[in-house]
């Protein structure tokens, strides 16, 4: 096992109908509330609504922010964050999915530290702008999917150069997350599904991509693996099924929470690959990591391959001794998994042509260049050429 530090200061607020307490936890933390959400007009209206009565019950002033995209856009953020200041708001609500409230974390952080949000992120060998402190953030989820409602970390896109990137700041922590299912359940079946899968994939990106081992962090991944698994299928019978919805959603908060990855932590080498995705064709991040995953554990099955030989027996029912064949059933299990529960997809389902691969692969290896050990650089280091070689795989 590998040293490590670990907070989980986000007080959850969990539970059928604890949306209407938002005004009561807002008050301890602010005066003026900017509300940061979707564009108006959809099934989510009547959640904005309730959300703002709440608050102002309770006193706290209400600036409704409407209009952060599923990939949320540098420039819709600055415009936000030039509001926020102007209105003099101290606190931000963060409605919606994992676009939402990342792009509320750069509102709150990048609000108090001066500049522009596309300063302080990860950008190949530029040293980021580092924040000196953020306004408090409620983070509310509206979808079961990047976790974003109780980790630090947060992704934006800038439209100008179809550049799409991260960073991270425990200042960004939201200081509370209101999760209520009865939100989650109104969330569409394809939409559901990606969004499960997209927690799959944070649970294995750092379960395979480190050297180091962590039985506990194993056992705690797999779990929520297995958790995950039988949960899809259930949802998928009953959308509405709030209890599956509450289960989902924990699978979602503590998937990307830092716990599944205590004692080794790796790096996220599918979620780079997947960012040029989403910055050039504007692929829903969902939808492009059950792209990614296949292709990815397919091509670098012999990278680690007691690693996906350990997933594969312990979350896949394979039985094979032999590592080098086990791991080369994972890729094999998933994707059965993803088309027995009609969720996989190929670049070619969703319209990408094999046009920008070259491109996109340059963008991987220019905006998040491989440092140090493989520890770090994950199961193995990649070029340009293995990165177009899996796009290849993806189409």
């Amino acid at each position: 096992m590998s040293p490590f530090e670990w907070s989980f200061p986000t007080k959850l607020t969990y539970g059928p109908g604890r949306l209407k307490e938002v005004g009561k936890i807002a008050a301890e933390y602010g005066k003026k509330a900017m509300i940061a959400t979707y564009e108006k007009g959809s099934p989510l209206d009547p959640v904005i609504e309730t959300v703002s009565a709440s608050l102002k019950a309770a006193g706290v002033e209400v600036v409704l922010f409407t209009g952060i995209e599923p990939n949320p856009r540098a420039q819709t953020i600055d415009k936000a964050i030039e509001i926020f200041n102007t209105e003099k708001c101290d606190l931000v609500i963060a409605l919606g999915g994992g676009s939402v409230i990342d792009g509320s974390k750069y509102i709150a952080a990048t609000a108090f530290s001066g500049g522009k949000s596309w300063d302080y992120v990860v950008l190949g060998e530029r040293t980021p702008r580092e924040y000196t402190g953020a306004f408090p953030i409620i983070s509310i989820p509206t979808i079961s999917a990047a976790g974003s409602e109780s980790n630090a970390g947060g992704v934006i896109q800038n439209a100008e150069t179809n550049e799409k990137s991260f960073s991270r700041s425990p200042y960004r922590l939201p200081k509370v997350a209101i999760v209520d299912p009865e939100i989650l359940k109104s969330v569409p079946r394809r939409l559901t599904q990606d969004s499960c899968l997209d927690i799959f994939s944070h649970l294995i990106e750092h379960y395979l991509s480190s050297q180091d081992e962590s039985d506990f962090a194993d056992r705690m991944t797999e779990a929520m693996i297995l958790c995950l698994i039988d949960n899809l299928d259930k949802i998928l019978e009953d959308l509405s099924d709030l209890e599956v919805r509450m289960q989902l959603a924990l699978c979602s908060q503590f998937g990307w929470s830092g716990l599944q990855a205590l004692g080794r932590l790796g790096s996220i080498p599918m979620h780079s690959i997947e960012m040029p995705l989403s910055a050039h064709y504007d692929l829903p991040h969902g939808k492009g990591m059950v792209i990614v995953m296949p292709a990815y554990l397919e091509y670098m099955s012999d990278a680690l391959p007691h690693r996906w030989a350990k997933l594969a027996r312990r979350c896949f029912g394979v039985t094979e001794q032999d590592d080098a064949i086990a791991a080369k059933l994972l890729p094999v299990k998933v994707k059965e998994w993803f088309k027995r529960t009609g969720s996989y997809l190929t670049l070619t389902d969703v319209g990408i042509p094999n046009d920008k691969f070259e491109q996109m692969a340059e963008d991987v290896v220019r905006m998040f260049p491989i440092k140090g050990t493989e520890t770090t650089a994950g199961a193995r280091p990649i070029n340009k050429e293995d990165v177009i070689n899996m796009y290849k795989l993806m189409a």
